[in-house]
């Protein structure tokens, strides 16, 4: 187990990696630029309209750690869309761990859509970046191709200027396996304005990441094919 010490330079870093700028005004962080942001029509599984509910499958920051997970971003996210969005956030979760617990977690549930928010936890740990892309690709996959053939959507977490290879692996991970990408959703959140301690977000910093996340994959749903089941489809 990590000492004080090692935990707190673990922090240091991470809350210095959440990049770009981090004196942004609150307004700039929530609006994103979506003019030239478009969703191809080769998304895998996107008019299939299959399964039922939304999942986010993630570490920590998903589930909500600090805050609790009525605050977190999945929840602020499936209020606003008044979508059913389930949160299947674990603590720690690096890509490979949350592998082992992709079919009891994920899959049997049937998932129409999931949102994958994972590698924050394979920097800190520094797994191999290769290994990352591997168990990425391997989750993204068999989200795909799963019994109910689910829309894939990738977080992008941005690492920059400690690794800006992450957001090339991001990017690479979502054009081959054909999934959704939306990228640098903790961007400029380093601010201690938005953090509830060195890592986690706190509730404003959750908003404005569900903010970030909203206003990208309503571009998404607005193309996709719902499923015939799902009760709550409203998208204000």
């Amino acid at each position: 187990m990590k000492n004080n010490f090692q935990l707190w330079c673990i922090g240091l870093c991470y809350s210095s990696l959440l990049v770009l700028t981090s004196c942004q005004p609150n307004q700039e962080l929530n609006n994103i630029n979506v003019e030239n942001f478009t969703v191809e029509q080769d998304v895998n599984n996107l008019r299939r309209g299959k399964g039922s509910p939304i999942i986010v499958f993630g570490d920590s920051i998903t589930a909500g750690a600090g805050v609790g997970t009525e605050a977190a971003y999945p929840h602020i996210l499936s209020t606003s869309l008044d979508l059913l969005i389930l949160n299947q956030g674990r603590g720690g979760d690096t890509t490979a761990t949350a592998l082992t617990r992709l079919q009891q977690d994920v899959l049997s549930q049937e998932p129409w859509l999931v949102i994958v928010a994972l590698g924050g936890n394979d920097f800190l740990q520094q797994v191999p970046l290769a290994q990352t892309e591997q168990n990425l690709r391997q989750i993204i996959t068999r989200i795909q191709q799963a019994r109910h053939c689910a829309i894939a959507v990738v977080l992008g977490m941005n690492v920059e200027p400690f690794n800006g290879d992450y957001k090339k692996m991001y990017e690479r991970v979502a054009k081959d396996t054909q999934a959704y990408l939306i990228p640098e959703v903790l961007a400029g959140l380093n601010n201690p304005r938005y953090l509830y301690d060195r890592i986690h977000p706190n509730q404003i910093g959750h908003q404005i990441i569900a903010n970030r996340i909203a206003q990208r994959l309503t571009l998404l749903l607005d193309k996709a094919t719902f499923p015939t089941n799902y009760s709550c489809v409203s998208i204000r």
